[in-house]
């Protein structure tokens, strides 16, 4: 194998990063999960986790409409349609011309 001390580098680096959590904060953070498990959600909490999607896709629906109506109600521009009609397509391969007329 490869004597790289790369790894050892890493886990030596990576120890003096380690968190080392003693007893009470242990029960102090055990203490938070399970007050935040066991907490009821009020009637705001309850009214915004459904509100929220539904205003999401309340706006989402009307953006769509808005964009669709406005490409629909748009005059087509067929300037460009006869503009690409009017031009001659011509391909030249080892000396000899093609149209496409």
């Amino acid at each position: 194998m490869i004597d790289d001390p790369f790894f050892e580098r890493l886990r030596h680096d990576a120890r003096q990063l380690q968190l080392n959590l003693d007893d009470v904060a242990v029960v102090r953070l055990t203490a938070r999960i399970r007050a935040r498990l066991w907490a009821q959600p009020t009637v705001a909490q309850l009214l915004a986790g459904w509100m929220r999607p539904l205003a999401t896709v309340v706006v989402a629906i009307a953006l769509a409409a808005t964009l669709s109506l406005s490409w629909m109600q748009r005059p087509p521009d067929n300037t460009t349609v006869d503009q690409i009609a009017a031009n001659t397509t011509e391909i030249s391969v080892d000396g000899m011309t093609f149209s496409g007329e």
